[in-house]
């Protein structure tokens, strides 16, 4: 009788042993922690947990990448220095989360702007017309000025971002157009505007706005530099 139940009780912890939560997990492997050289880095990471999106910080900045098969990747622009990457997702009442850091010799950005939304499978493009009345868009990413659209993302959550390493004087006109609504009511949406990167006068604005049809086009603000 005692052997029985010890061989049931070794049955229950093998049954029932894929239940614990210690066995669900998130693990970025990109980037690597160390340096780098290169500007436009990959966010890349895998999780067990049932979850159709992970929650991204990047050096501050915040925004959800979705999950697909268990995998979830992005490109994403270097910072000047020193780069810190955090990764989470929550399960079975638990966050699992998991982080990188790595310095790198990324050009510095005089003006980035960044744009993320919340809904899977939509399209929202950035808009960024700059002091010379050009604009920079998916159509148009790269200026005479050197601003540059170097993310652009179509299949929802972002993020897209522009950059450009010496910025003439003046307004920068940041807007919104919601190309493609793929029937979601609503998209919300975050612009962070990061002005002198990496530098002791580095600024970083913070925008929200709603999206709740295609073709809607939201002016953002006009960033100025001086």
């Amino acid at each position: 009788m005692k052997k029985l139940f010890l061989m049931m009780a070794g049955c229950l912890v093998f049954l029932t042993g894929t239940l614990y939560s210690d066995d669900l997990y998130l693990r970025l492997s990109k980037p690597l922690n160390g340096w780098s050289s290169d500007r436009i880095i990959t966010i890349k990471g895998q999780t067990n947990v049932p979850s159709k999106t992970v929650k991204v910080v990047y050096n501050g900045l915040a925004f959800l990448l979705p999950v697909a098969d268990g995998s979830f990747e992005r490109n994403f622009i270097a910072s000047p220095g020193q780069n810190n990457i955090y990764a989470e997702v929550q399960g079975e009442g638990e966050v699992y989360s998991d982080k990188v850091s790595f310095f790198s010799k990324a050009p510095a950005k005089g003006l980035k702007i960044l744009l993320v939304w919340d809904t899977d499978n939509t399209d929202v493009d950035l808009w960024v017309t700059e002091p010379s009345g050009e604009k920079s868009y998916y159509g148009y990413r790269n200026t005479k000025d050197g601003g540059s659209l170097d993310v652009d993302v179509t299949t929802g959550y972002g993020p897209e971002v522009y950059t450009i390493a010496s910025p003439v004087k003046g307004s920068y006109l940041i807007q919104v157009n919601y190309y493609s609504d793929n029937g979601y009511p609503q998209s919300q949406l975050k612009i962070y505007a990061v002005l002198y990167e990496g530098t002791p006068n580095e600024v970083i604005k913070e925008y929200e706005a709603v999206l709740t049809k295609t073709g809607e086009v939201v002016t953002i603000d006009s960033v100025l530099v001086e």
